[in-house]
């Protein structure tokens, strides 16, 4: 999904994304952004129901523990049919701080819908890097003569690599960070402490591990990226989740997932056994998995292991 840099500053939503099956908004005051259909049909609004779902069943197991968290969403809302308004149950169990102050709870109705004449869903907001990062990769990696804002979110490509200098053509938003351009990032900016490059790759295989058993999904398109935390330090972020699919923890079904692996965007480490990067990755991965399932994973990265050394064997042939 890229991103539009035409941001009003206005009541009226905001676009601030795209993609190929919706658009994210937000409103100027919140915290929350909203990802909308583009089109209208059941189709769509199905699987932007399933996505909503597939939040909200794996909020707790992002969102108390991993490396990477996820978007909290909120509420769903679908104009043609006023009665499917999903709320999710947001309770906190914050403790007081006094014992007469109420607890904080995030309360979404029917009306913050308003705005959107399609099916839509409310979530957390994934802040814009804070200005320091983006000055360090703008100065370091977009063409001199270019103009462009940005970046506001970085996609983590630990399975490319890209130019050291700046080419002609590239994208100001959902700016790619290869592991030499992160590695710049995390030396230009010392005080925002970001981690080393291995438990991000740890991160992505644990995520990728809970997506798989805990989750049941194949985690097919998901995005990894690097945002704000709203203050000067940095978050990382799972998203985009409209187009996974189920699969049912047998062998029978690993091609699934490898298929689904090999066709998303070069976000993990290539499956290679002398890289560090995918070795952090593979442990990662191989601990969400509870000895009864350690088959699973085991099939899983032995299939992407032999489909990546057949594919390196093509290109040098």
């Amino acid at each position: 999904m890229s991103l539009e840099q035409n941001c009003l500053y206005s009541p009226t939503p905001a676009i601030i994304g795209r993609g190929s099956f919706g658009a994210i908004y937000v409103i100027l005051g919140t915290c929350i952004a909203y990802k909308q259909v583009l089109h209208d049909g059941d189709e769509h609004k199905d699987d932007l129901l399933k996505e909503y779902l597939a939040l909200e069943y794996m909020r707790l197991d992002f969102n108390t523990d991993s490396f990477f968290a996820i978007p909290r969403a909120y509420a769903f809302s679908d104009p043609s049919s006023p009665s499917n308004f999903r709320p999710q149950d947001v309770a906190f169990s914050l403790a007081r701080r006094r014992n007469k102050r109420p607890l904080i709870r995030p309360i979404i109705t029917p009306e913050l819908f308003a705005p959107f004449p399609r099916a839509t869903f409310a979530m957390d907001r994934i802040q814009a890097l804070p200005s320091p990062a983006a000055d360090v990769l703008r100065k370091a990696f977009f063409p001199p003569a270019s103009n462009s804002a940005g970046p506001t979110l970085c996609r983590l490509y630990l399975g490319k690599t890209y130019p050291t200098t700046p080419g002609r053509f590239f994208s100001s938003v959902n700016f790619p960070l290869d592991a030499a351009r992160y590695t710049h990032l995390r030396e230009s900016v010392p005080k925002i402490e970001l981690p080393e490059l291995t438990e991000v790759a740890w991160g992505m295989g644990e995520s990728l591990g809970r997506l798989h058993f805990l989750g049941g999904y194949d985690a097919r398109d998901v995005e990894f990226v690097l945002g704000g935390d709203g203050f000067s330090g940095l978050s990382f972020y799972l998203i985009d989740f409209n187009q996974m699919r189920r699969w049912d923890l047998t062998v029978v079904s690993i091609p699934t997932l490898v298929q689904a692996f090999f066709t998303n965007d070069p976000y993990y480490p290539r499956p290679r056994s002398q890289d560090p990067l995918y070795e952090q990755f593979k442990s990662g991965y191989m601990q969400e998995f509870p000895t009864d399932h350690q088959h699973l994973a085991d099939a899983f990265l032995e299939a992407i292991e032999t489909t990546q050394a057949e594919r390196d064997s093509s290109s040098s042939s």
